[in-house]
């Protein structure tokens, strides 16, 4: 790197709320299930409960994509397993967004995706960025002052964010995390609500043992018999459960075994997910699921680096397609998300940022699935099967 030469700090951040969507379908889907699968492995370590949306981050990724040149844009591009240089990648994501929030808003339902551009102002933008931004991903482009006033600027976006979120992403990006070195700020922001198909009823919701890698503990255990998608394997059993009105579902995989869950991890693949729900049959079960709110925080640039994106962070950037020159290198990327499960329904967000600085088996009649043990789950499109969140769940 030249002696001379300047670095600006690039952040993004993501929020979790075909043509088109029959493109989206075939090729942007698949992709962000492998990347769903492959991030899966990096953050579910430890015992924790987790949460993330892939396709929020694969949003801001995408956006950060439209600056990017040479191996910076094609290491991202490997990284969402898309094709390299593939100009009908951004249409089709963008026209299965328009096809998931069409399909996600229907009485009692709700699923929206904000995203924006945060400038440095007086910061030469390309046009061509600006308008790739506003074409492919409805963003806002917001002019702040990062260099005079960086923790108003800071404030805005976490403000931006909440709004975005309905309230459940906040502070995004904490004290001192944006500076005068910044000059742009990428958000991408997802929230969802949705009713059960067949809602459990309160008065059934009842407590009992969840038997976690710490022990023992209480749960309330919410309880129906009624017809699900279900399907079983001899180590695992898997229960779809729909939101009524909207193709998107929320998909349990409990493993049979108590500790059978880090096989699974182990062992998980966009592939085997793929197979699994397309096994899934309308049939009676009996479900005692826990009620369960999980919130995770993530900073992402050791994830995706091990994944193979590395020259975004470094001063070998190329994103010139933001600027016009070779001086932008991504600093930080934010995550955050959120999923609460209970007796009306599921209700998920998500945020994630990215900041750029100036730097140097056969079915038993009615089968009875309890999740009384550490279990993964998905938020999924049944229509393009693209995974909107993804989680587990180790002590409700």
């Amino acid at each position: 790197m030249a002696k001379n030469k300047c670095l600006y700090r690039l952040v993004l951040p993501l929020t979790v709320s075909a043509g088109l969507q029959a493109a989206g379908s075939a090729t942007v889907a698949p992709g962000v299930n492998q990347f769903a699968t492959a991030a899966y492995h990096e953050l579910a370590r430890g015992d924790q409960n987790l949460i993330f949306s892939p396709f929020n981050i694969a949003t801001a990724l995408s956006m950060l994509a439209e600056g990017a040149h040479g191996d910076t844009a094609d290491e991202i591009a490997a990284v969402l397993h898309q094709a390299q240089h593939d100009p009908q990648y951004q249409a089709a994501l963008s026209g299965l967004v328009d096809q998931l929030i069409k399909e996600g808003n229907t009485p009692g339902n709700q699923l929206h995706m904000g995203n924006g551009l945060w400038v440095q102002r007086g910061f030469p933008v390309l046009p061509t960025f600006q308008d790739a931004l506003q074409t492919n991903f409805h963003a806002v482009i917001t002019p702040l002052d990062f260099t005079g006033a960086a923790e108003h600027a800071r404030a805005e976006i976490n403000n931006w964010t909440e709004q975005q979120t309905k309230g459940r992403i906040k502070d995004l990006f904490g004290p001192g995390s944006i500076d005068g070195s910044t000059r742009l700020v990428l958000t991408s922001a997802i929230y969802f609500y949705g009713k059960w198909q067949s809602a459990f009823a309160a008065k059934e919701t009842k407590p009992g043992p969840f038997r976690g890698p710490g022990g023992q503990s209480q749960a309330n255990f919410m309880n129906q018999t009624a017809s699900f998608g279900y399907s079983e394997t001899p180590e695992l059993q898997v229960l779809e459960m729909k939101y009524g009105g909207t193709p998107i579902a929320f998909d349990v995989l409990l493993p049979k075994q108590d500790t059978g869950l880090p096989a699974l991890e182990k062992s998980i693949g966009a592939t085997q997910i793929k197979d699994w729900v397309t096994g899934l049959q309308r049939q009676k079960v009996e479900v005692a699921m826990p009620k369960f709110r999980v919130e995770s925080d993530f900073s992402l640039k050791s994830m995706l680096g091990a994944m193979g994106m590395k020259r975004a962070f470094t001063g070998a950037a190329d994103f010139s397609g933001i600027d016009g020159k070779k001086d932008l290198f991504v600093s930080a990327v934010k995550h955050k998300a959120f999923v609460d499960v209970s007796e009306e329904g599921t209700e998920a967000a998500a945020a994630t940022g990215t900041m750029v600085s100036l730097v140097a088996m056969k079915h038993p009649p009615t089968p009875v699935f309890r999740a009384d043990h550490p279990f993964m789950f998905l938020i999924r499109d049944t229509g393009s099967g693209a995974i909107l969140f993804a989680g587990r769940v180790m002590k409700p």
